[in-house]
């Protein structure tokens, strides 16, 4: 009963975190509005992206749910979160993926944002998620299929 439990805030926090991403991404879209139209696939330009992110963080996107540095790569933009009260053995990696990918693809489809920035251009969204110890617990990505792209 303490594990789902565990599972349905951590599941939770994954869609708060959503939300905050978008937040920051809103900040530092203004940023790249002004210039020249680049590859939005391009590793350059996710990279600039993910900088633009890493100006933020660490940020607590909620009291459980931290974001760490993003990575731009060829036609992938790469968020990484540490829940701060988990550790892995305390999670079931199968059952927090599957929670997590319909509530990621879901938010991440309807936000104006990262629908059309990224997913509508081909970019894939890498959610990945680690412990209080920075130890591996899920990576979820969110590809323009996943959206009907």
């Amino acid at each position: 009963m303490m594990a789902n439990r565990g599972l349905i805030k951590s599941i939770a926090w994954v869609a708060g975190a959503l939300i905050a991403v978008g937040l920051i991404w809103s900040a530092v879209s203004h940023y790249f509005s002004f210039s020249a139209p680049v590859d939005p696939r391009s590793e350059q330009h996710l990279k600039d992206i993910a900088a633009a992110i890493n100006r933020s963080v660490p940020v607590m996107i909620d009291k459980e749910t931290e974001l760490l540095p993003a990575e731009g790569h060829h036609g992938m933009l790469i968020y990484n979160y540490r829940l701060v009260s988990y550790s892995v053995s305390q999670l079931d990696h199968e059952k927090f993926a599957a929670g997590a990918k319909q509530k990621v693809s879901q938010g991440a489809c309807s936000r104006t944002e990262t629908r059309d920035d990224f997913l509508k251009n081909g970019v894939t969204l890498r959610y990945s998620y680690y412990d209080k110890d920075k130890q591996h617990i899920a990576t979820i990505d969110v590809t323009p299929a996943d959206c009907g792209f």
